[in-house]
């Protein structure tokens, strides 16, 4: 007499367990990375803001902007490096000040960079100084970061200004490591999500 074998499978009630725990591991992964997401645009803006803060307080102290101090190497007995003073005519507009300006900002004990480079921010970009940006639109210096993805850019541009990004105190380009901050238009009125972006703020 034949046997017959008895096929074993899977109850709705074991399924719908699977699916559960699946559901759930999507649910913590992605709520993980909002929180990082979160995180990275909140680090972002302190930042901003810190950076703000200290550029204004050197300028207010010495009464020259940092990076274009032409007397920073009598000022601060700590500048180290061939290259230590601006050349004072008001503007940080050269490759050399935009370095300097952190330096200067680091031997005043403004900020609390470990070399004279332009720190990074959370973006694996970094803060910058440009003598004005975007064609004109922005004329006095601006402080930028670059490589920002569409989802930092809306938050930092939202809760700093009016979210918008060719119009306010920040504005926007897409993000190109060739990209000329100074002489390139902030046409981004939106934030596309499969871009990165160049921020740049009023000092």
């Amino acid at each position: 007499m034949k046997t017959r074998s008895r096929q074993q499978g899977f109850t709705l009630v074991e399924l719908s367990i699977v699916l559960v725990i699946i559901g759930l591991i999507i649910g913590g992964v992605l709520t993980g990375q909002q929180i990082m997401q979160n995180a990275r645009a909140t680090n972002a803006i302190n930042g901003i803001q810190a950076y703000q803060a200290q550029f204004q307080t050197y300028t207010q102290n010495y009464g020259v902007l940092p990076g274009d101090d032409k007397d920073a190497d009598e000022r601060f007995s700590n500048l180290t490096g061939t290259t230590v003073i601006g050349d004072g005519n008001g503007k940080i507009d050269s490759a050399t000040e935009r370095t300097l300006a952190w330096a200067h900002l680091q031997a005043a004990g403004l900020v609390k960079n470990s070399t004279a480079d332009e720190p990074a921010n959370p973006f694996s970009g970094t803060y910058s100084f440009h003598n004005g940006a975007f064609n004109s639109t922005f004329t006095t210096t601006t402080l930028c970061l670059d490589q920002v993805p569409a989802y930092a850019a809306q938050v930092i541009d939202s809760k700093l200004d009016d979210g918008v990004g060719d119009s306010g105190s920040i504005r926007a380009i897409a993000y190109s490591s060739t990209a000329d901050i100074e002489k390139t238009d902030a046409n981004i009125t939106t934030y596309s999500d499969e871009k990165t972006y160049i921020l740049c703020t009023r000092m």
